[in-house]
């Protein structure tokens, strides 16, 4: 055992003496947001809750009496902010001290995802993986994507919901995870991975996230499961991010890839000098593409339905929308979209009652700042708590109530101050989602589609009554989607639904 001696005490002494009196020369004599009382070293680690985080800080700003807020854990500076006035100021006005990531314990150390992009520190690198992305996926390509959407949509779900309607989550997964697949690589996949991937950044999902040290616990030690789950989670990825890839360049090979992120980006750098760095790149960024799109997409979509079964008079009014506008000859496509404004009003309110992704991603300061006489340190984690932007009783009265009306009336969209297809719902700033176009494109084709044949109906249970829903969300906060719900779906009375799924019905799937 090694014994100090009263010099080198001393010394170290003197030493944290010296850091705390750098830290306090530096540090601006100004107040940090207001905050909990918090414990010494561990700060408000363990006041930080694992499960509905961004409902915990909701109620957090009602106790503080302010929407900006501040907390510590382990050294760590967090700062919350539930106003979206507040968020556009620091995240979009003042993007460049704003629009990095911190480092995720569960997602970077443990599960070993430190090439994706869309947790990548801002920089040279993460730069290059969103012109790749943008250079591909951009609103002036959206209708080659459309047409892929509307291919799976009318091929895959559709048929599959009239012929197996006990099974609608999985077809909707399997439509949009192969959407996605296909988007990506050409290839169909199985999206489970990248789900798992999506949880290990929720804030408070792993302890690990708020207690960076048990990144050094070993495996073997009871209690560490999540070394487990990161390892497994760490292999698939590796996994997805290789197989499908080299499947794609051996069908370059042979002729036969079809359009597809991969494909279309490899082309294009084939000759370029730094083609091998390109393809790196390209290959890194290739599982973005299908997590920016698959599990929000699914989570709003099944939303969609949960609030449709609970509330058949709006689920009513949408389809003699639809029905007036597209008639009974025909399935909905994307020409229909601009005539279907009460449709366009559930989609945001949709978006406004359940957040896909209630605290977006966290961002993190790269200097130190001021707010509104607040200091906010060099290398904090900023969250902006989404739930509580579009659930702000000051500008959505009753936020918990389902009310399309507060985006239409008479008819006519209204030009709002907060529209969640626009602001909030797909982050902020330069790392807003590039691919939001897509997703807010694929889930109105389904939502259309699926007023226009089918009726949305409480199931029985084995007494015959009616089983009553109640909404219930996911707990972590990275991508919230409705728990399992049983309903019931049926083809509409007097619509040809069969002779309208003709074409589609008995073709490949091609989920």
């Amino acid at each position: 055992m090694m014994i100090l001696s009263l010099r080198d005490i001393t010394l170290l002494c003197f030493c944290g003496l010296l850091h705390v009196v750098y830290r306090n020369r530096r540090r601006p004599r100004l107040p940090l947001p207001p905050s909990l009382p918090r414990w010494p070293f561990v700060g408000n680690a363990f006041q930080i809750p694992l499960t509905y985080a961004h409902v915990f800080y909701q109620e957090l700003e009602r106790k503080l009496g302010s929407k900006i807020m501040y907390l510590e854990a382990f050294g760590k500076s967090v700062i919350v902010i539930n106003d979206v006035q507040i968020t556009k100021e620091l995240l979009e006005r003042r993007s460049a001290l704003y629009s990095s990531r911190p480092r995720i314990t569960m997602f970077h150390d443990v599960v070993g995802a430190t090439d994706h992009f869309s947790m990548m520190p801002y920089g040279e690198e993460w730069r290059n993986h969103r012109r790749l992305f943008q250079q591909h996926f951009s609103p002036k390509t959206l209708s080659r994507d459309q047409e892929r959407t509307l291919e799976f949509v009318r091929k895959a779900l559709l048929p599959n919901i009239y012929q197996d309607p006990q099974h609608v989550h999985d077809h909707v997964r399997g439509c949009i995870g192969g959407l996605s697949l296909s988007l990506t690589y050409g290839l169909p996949l199985s999206e489970e991975t990248l789900s798992a991937l999506t949880g290990s950044v929720a804030p408070g999902k792993f302890l690990a996230n708020i207690v960076p040290m048990l990144k050094y616990v070993l495996e073997w030690v009871p209690g560490a499961t999540f070394k487990t789950v990161g390892r497994h989670i760490g292999e698939q990825i590796t996994l997805l991010k290789e197989g499908p890839y080299l499947n794609t360049l051996k069908r370059m090979d042979d002729g036969t890839a079809p359009v597809s992120f991969v494909a279309t980006s490899l082309e294009k750098y084939q000759d370029a000098p730094d083609y091998e760095y390109q393809a790196l790149h390209i290959k890194q960024a290739a599982t973005q593409v299908f997590a920016a799109a698959s599990e929000t997409t699914v989570a709003a979509t099944m939303t969609f339905i949960l609030a449709m079964l609970r509330h058949p008079d709006i689920q009513r009014k949408a389809q003699d929308e639809v029905d007036s506008m597209v008639g009974p000859d025909r399935l909905p496509d994307f020409s229909d979209q601009p005539r279907l404004p009460y449709l366009s009003a559930i989609i945001k309110e949709v978006l406004r009652w359940n957040p896909v992704a209630p605290m977006g991603l966290p961002h993190m300061t790269t200097e130190e700042d001021v707010y509104e006489g607040y200091y906010i340190p060099k290398g904090c984690m900023i969250m902006s708590n989404i739930y509580a932007i579009l659930h702000d009783e000051e500008i959505f009265p009753n936020p918990k109530e389902l009310n399309p009306e507060r985006f239409i009336r008479d008819g006519i969209l209204l030009d709002v101050t907060l529209d969640p297809t626009v602001i909030a719902t797909f982050g902020f700033g330069r790392r807003i989602c590039p691919e939001a176009h897509i997703a807010l494109s694929t889930l109105y084709l389904i939502s259309a589609s699926i007023l226009s044949l089918f009726d949305i109906s409480p199931a029985l249970d084995a007494e015959g009554k009616t089983i009553d829903v109640i909404p219930e969300f996911v707990s972590t906060s990275a991508v919230s989607g409705p728990l399992p719900f049983e309903c019931k779906f049926s083809p509409r009375l007097g619509k040809d639904v069969e002779g309208l799924l003709q074409e589609y019905l008995g073709t490949e799937v091609i989920s």
